[in-house]
């Protein structure tokens, strides 16, 4: 029974041990009926017979004082006793106490199975409506966990009803739920918490090293020291401004409003092609009218880490030939922002969406800057909006990241 649901089983299941105990019922029956018919057959025979015999013996008396003085020869046929064949006689009885019996035992047999089978249609509707009710709570469960994410956690299914093992998987579901709505609020607030926390020592840092270095007030040869000391409190406030965003977004919307997608791609060119031109990367862009229901900051993040994202993983600059392709449209109800660039193969494009992973490259390779949280905040921002994001290797190296949005109504 592979492939059928556990309601359609259960149904089978109780119609079977429904039919088994009918036909063990019918087979008893009939065999009790077929023994009672033929003790009685018997002994109906036996009266029957001793009745015949009585009845000729006082016809044969009553006809005697009547009969002339000579009487004619009676014929007897060959094997008979006397003037009746009482043999015959017993014969014809058996054989209509056997018919009646074999007659009475097929029509309770047909009977029996059209009505067992009228029944068994029945109690299959009976099953399949009996096993319904208790695997409904089962499938209240297994809708929500199908729809369950990170940012519902809330949810909670408070079944109802007879205090059995169902509600028992209900109570010990919804206490897992809360615990992991525990544990991600607080992973959330922790982020928020220690990145704006840094976030004051590092100015002070960048301060502290940038006041002395204009001035001319650093000796040469420490210069480089602290330029690179700069450089590496750059990339930490732009982690901690990274991780800022991340947890902003893994909060949700609070409030949305129709925003053009393809202004914010063409926003986020603008600000590129500077960048893109000094890497010599040919950046276009392509759009037609979408608009989405949004946070137009968190959507202007989103085409920026992605325009960023190509241009930094693009072909060196040396080579000259890199290109980055935006383009927007507005396809079956939806709005597609889609980026694609040139650049290294790509072996594993799902594992790009995790934090702080940046290719094959080594996460502190100097050569490779970045922190790793671009893609991982373009999908973050698109969960909020209730979007979906992809990315596709190129056949020629490179990636081509899709996001969809819902189209914005009215």
């Amino acid at each position: 029974m592979r492939g059928l649901t556990l309601r359609t089983r259960l149904a089978l299941v109780y119609t079977a041990v429904f039919v088994l105990g009918g036909i063990v019922l019918l087979g008893v029956n009939y065999g009790i009926v077929s023994a009672s018919l033929e003790d009685r057959g018997v002994n109906l025979a036996m009266t029957l017979e001793g009745v015949t015999v009585q009845a000729l013996d006082r016809a044969d008396t009553a006809a005697a004082p009547a009969a002339p003085a000579a009487p004619a020869a009676p014929v007897v046929a060959a094997g008979e006793t006397g003037d009746y064949d009482f043999e015959k006689v017993q014969q014809d009885l058996a054989a209509e106490v056997t018919a009646y019996r074999s007659a009475v035992l097929g029509d309770m047999l047909i009977t029996s199975a059209l009505v067992l089978g009228g029944v068994t249609a029945l109690a299959a509707l009976a099953g399949w409506l009996i096993a319904g009710r208790p695997l409904r709570r089962l499938r209240r469960v297994t809708e929500t966990a199908r729809t369950l994410s990170e940012d519902d956690l809330h949810s909670r299914l408070a079944l109802t009803g007879p205090d059995d093992e169902f509600q028992e998987l209900g109570d010990t579901f919804d206490g897992m739920l809360a615990r992991l709505e525990r544990a991600f609020d607080s992973q959330r607030r922790f982020v928020a918490n220690a990145s704006h926390e840094l976030r004051t020592p590092l100015a002070v840092q960048r301060a502290a090293l940038e006041v002395p270095l204009s001035q001319g007030r650093v000796p040469e040869d420490l210069r480089p020291a602290v330029a690179q000391v700069l450089d590496s409190v750059e990339r930490s406030e732009g982690l901690i401004c990274g991780l800022l965003l991340l947890a902003r977004s893994d909060r949700g919307l609070t409030a949305t409003e129709a925003v053009s997608l393809a202004e914010v791609a063409g926003d986020a060119v603008a600000l590129h092609t500077e960048a893109a031109g000094a890497r010599g990367v040919e950046l276009g862009l392509s759009v037609e009218p979408a608009e989405v229901d949004g946070d137009p900051v968190l959507l202007a993040h989103l085409a920026r880490n992605l325009v960023d994202n190509a241009l930094l993983h693009n072909v060196d600059a040396d080579a000259g030939r890199g290109r980055v392709r935006v383009e927007v449209r507005a396809v079956a109800g939806r709005a597609v922002l889609r980026v694609a660039n040139t650049g290294p193969r790509v072996r594993d494009a799902d594992v790009l969406f995790e934090p702080f992973h940046r290719g094959d490259a080594a996460r502190l390779h100097g050569g490779r800057p970045g922190s790793g949280l671009g893609l991982s905040i373009v999908r973050s921002i698109t969960e909020a909006h209730g979007g979906t994001v992809s990315a596709l290797p190129r056949p020629g190296g490179g990636l081509t990241v899709t996001v969809g949005f819902p189209l914005a109504e009215g």
